[in-house]
């Protein structure tokens, strides 16, 4: 009996040849070279560094900011006059502050107290 099992089954040779691969082997030349995934990666790096410094030109990105959010500072509105100077309101405790802010530096320009429905 053992030996109508063994002649009945197929050799291990000859089953792989039987099956078909849907995929052929890479061979040395499909595989990147070690500089061309370098420079990838660069270009990568360097497009997505370009895309985060736009995006914060525009004041889309802010800075992290380190410990609560629940601080007495909070910026209302911002708007560019220029493309290096804007005007900011900001609200600081019970105060509101019209600031300048340029390459000059920061100049307050008004200072009110908050209205207390707002």
């Amino acid at each position: 009996m053992p030996t109508e099992l063994a002649a009945s089954a197929p050799s291990a040779p000859a089953a792989a040849s039987a099956v078909a691969l849907p995929f052929r082997p890479a061979s040395e030349a499909d595989l990147p070279t070690g500089t061309s995934l370098a420079l990838t990666s660069v270009l990568a790096l360097a497009l997505l560094a370009v895309a985060y410094l736009l995006a914060k030109r525009r004041g889309l990105v802010t800075p992290w900011q380190r410990g609560s959010s629940t601080g007495q500072l909070e910026v209302i509105e911002r708007r560019a006059l220029t493309p290096q100077t804007q005007l900011v309101v900001a609200r600081y405790g019970a105060r509101r502050l019209l600031l300048s802010v340029g390459p000059s530096g920061t100049q307050l320009l008004r200072d009110d107290p908050s209205e207390a429905g707002a």
